[in-house]
């Protein structure tokens, strides 16, 4: 009895730093902040799973998942593909392989200084 009341305080224990460590790091992911496509459209990383795909008249909100390297991206919008990307960040340069929802190709976007 002593003893699963011991393994039970331990799994309580070892649960508590992985939940404290998880906090720790900030809940931010490496796409975090605002991307310039082609100079009028950029797309915007919150650090937590939502953005937005920005043009001159017109936002398109997002959520987004990262799996690996795989971005998944669902806009709220329905007339928007919603789309799937291979992707690396190398310093302030972010790339992007299409898949599927995209037509292919590969983008590279520059990290943006704006906010």
């Amino acid at each position: 009895m002593v003893l699963c009341g011991a393994i039970a305080a331990l799994a309580v224990i070892i649960v508590g730093i992985i939940l404290l460590a998880k906090g720790c790091s900030g809940g931010t992911d490496a796409l975090a902040g605002t991307w310039e496509f082609d100079g009028t459209t950029t797309y915007s990383f919150d650090g937590s799973g939502s953005g937005a795909m920005e043009l001159p008249s017109i936002s398109y909100d997002f959520t987004y998942t990262i799996d690996g390297n795989k971005l998944m991206i669902d806009y709220a919008n329905e007339s928007v593909r919603d789309s799937e990307y291979e992707f690396t960040v190398d310093g302030n340069t972010l790339t992007l392989i299409g898949g599927e929802g995209t037509v292919g190709g590969t983008y590279e976007l520059k990290r943006s200084s704006k906010k």
